[in-house]
């Protein structure tokens, strides 16, 4: 909903606050949800903060990176056809 949902949901601030919220929980357990034991403080659960850290950051920037490039893409597309 946040992201592709209605046009008066989409960048409301009670909507961004629930899913970052969201976001916020599963980053937070993901360390159980790797391991499936309670190792987040240990040294092995530092492996599965930086992974859930790394998805989130590759995830953030695919987000806010594809309308970029889809625009690049419309755009190289409607040139090469109009010769």
């Amino acid at each position: 909903m946040a992201v592709r949902g209605d046009e008066q949901a989409v960048g409301h601030p009670a909507v961004a606050a629930i899913y970052g919220a969201g976001t916020a929980l599963i980053t937070d357990e993901f360390a159980l949800l790797l391991d499936l034991q309670d190792v987040y403080w240990a040294k092995q659960g530092r492996m599965s903060v930086n992974v859930s850290f790394g998805v989130l950051a590759a995830l953030g920037g695919y987000l806010s990176a594809a309308p970029f490039w889809h625009e690049i893409a419309r755009i190289t597309h409607r040139r090469l056809t109009a010769r």
